[in-house]
């Protein structure tokens, strides 16, 4: 069974650039999308990992400008 929540949506945003597109633009409503697209989240949810996101990816950055 697929999941239905957040990392359903992420899975599918990560397989679908359309999807991510949508999530990413200015002033979407990733609630409404997540909906659409068959996943139920909350916004601090999409937030949240958004924010977690983030905090890896410059992380990484760091990371590989001290190689």
């Amino acid at each position: 069974m697929p999941a239905s929540g957040l990392q359903g949506l992420m899975k599918a945003a990560y397989n679908d650039p359309a999807l991510e597109a949508r999530l990413k633009a200015p002033g979407a409503d990733p609630v409404a999308i997540a909906a659409e697209a068959g996943f139920s989240i909350t916004l601090e949810e999409f937030n949240n990992a958004l924010e977690a996101w983030e905090s890896w990816r410059m992380s990484r950055i760091h990371d590989e400008e001290q190689d």
